[in-house]
């Protein structure tokens, strides 16, 4: 299961099928702390669940919304 991380916070990501070849990774921040309880999500088209995950979370990264992921 793919883990992400903003600071030192670890924080829960869900991969679900979305519409026809798409996937809605979210990322779930804790409740508490500096971080928005908000989900950050990301769409992503592929018909494979692990390389969309890698997408979405690279492409968080890269805008500064996580600091780092594990797959």
């Amino acid at each position: 299961m793919a883990r992400a991380f903003i600071g030192s916070m670890e924080c829960r990501v869900l991969v679900d099928k979305d519409l026809g070849d798409s996937w809605a990774v979210a990322v779930y921040p804790p409740a508490s702390g500096k971080a928005s309880s908000a989900p950050l999500v990301v769409k992503i088209q592929g018909n494979d669940k692990e390389k969309a995950t890698l997408g979405a979370l690279e492409v968080l990264q890269k805008a500064g919304k996580i600091d780092r992921f594990e797959l």
